[in-house]
């Protein structure tokens, strides 16, 4: 019995000191205990008590109060990163909960790359739609970094980026460059046999990176770069597709591109043995809490989707 009436009286403490942090942080948030007790519906002279008591129950001091401001002590930095820790673990809990309920429904609006888009997005949205019937579906196809908060999108697919502020990115593939040249183009001329060789060739460039004359290739830890030639430049993947198909030269593409034309022979792959950069895929989105279930669920479904068998082996083609 005297067991259980300690243990009553312990969860009471703990349960007054929780509520005792949770004026201590709306203080310190509001910089005011005014501010602070208006916030939380209470009198100012309850919410200064409550941080008291806090102070009193940990035997330490939280605040230097000053007749201008409120200062944190060392103990109160401390403390706040715990009870900013707890809110989170709150909210987290609250979510979960919320999501039990919460139908994954509603319109999503997706930017993704013009070619990658091409390639993978109607396959990907309409598995996604068969397993949610609920959602409406708008896509947009562009080169062009679009800013999501200023202009509705709920998530975009984006290469080599850096996360921005307030967004979240998570990574999605890699994808593997080839080199490669039509069967015209290569007729009578000599196939390339180190990146170097490159330099007598035309190449086709890609205008929408700084650097797309220059090319950088790797093999086991061996490094090599050539300047080359590109009478004909562009800034989409598909029309440097299609001048390569023509034979007007040779291009550096994304595999999962162009690996079907070599598959048929339309296409010749180069310098099998030497590997481009790449590019790593990210799903960026803005952040916001609690996150709307339509988002979470297309986020987890295109990690997923894009990491079965199909899908990977013609990004990650080396």
């Amino acid at each position: 019995m005297t067991v259980n009436l300690k243990k009553t009286i312990d969860l009471i403490s703990e349960a007054q000191q929780l509520q005792w942090a949770m004026a201590f942080t709306a203080v310190v948030e509001e910089g005011s205990f005014t501010a602070a007790a208006q916030r939380m519906g209470v009198s100012k002279a309850l919410l200064s008590r409550q941080v008291r008591q806090l102070e009193q129950a940990l035997d330490a001091q939280l605040l230097y109060r000053t007749t201008r401001r409120l200062l944190l002590t060392d103990a109160g930095e401390l403390y706040l990163g715990h009870c900013r820790d707890w809110l989170l673990r709150v909210q987290s809990a609250r979510q979960a909960l919320a999501e039990l309920r919460e139908e994954v429904a509603g319109r999503l609006r997706l930017t993704v790359p013009t070619s990658f888009g091409g390639v993978f997005m109607a396959q990907a949205m309409l598995a996604l739609r068969q397993q949610y019937p609920a959602l409406e579906v708008e896509l947009d196809l562009s080169a062009r970094p679009h800013d999501l908060e200023a202009e509705g999108f709920d998530l975009a697919i984006r290469a080599n980026i850096s996360p921005p502020e307030r967004l979240v990115a998570r990574p999605l593939a890699e994808v593997a460059d080839w080199l490669v040249a039509a069967p015209a183009y290569l007729a009578g001329k000599a196939l390339p046999q180190v990146p170097a060789d490159l330099a007598a060739h035309v190449c086709l460039c890609n205008s929408h990176f700084s650097h797309g004359r220059q090319w950088s290739f790797h093999r086991d830890g061996e490094l090599a770069s050539v300047a080359v030639s590109a009478p004909l430049v562009a800034n989409d993947y598909n029309l440097l597709r299609n001048f390569a198909l023509q034979g007007a030269g040779i291009a550096r593409l994304p595999s999962y591109l162009v690996a079907p034309d070599v598959a048929a022979g339309r296409l010749q792959r180069l310098l099998p043995q030497w590997h481009g950069r790449g590019q790593s895929l990210y799903l960026v989105y803005p952040q916001r809490l609690p996150q709307p279930a339509r988002v979470r669920a297309l986020v987890a479904f295109l990690q997923q989707w894009f990491a079965a068998p199909a899908q990977a082996a013609l990004l990650e083609q080396a």
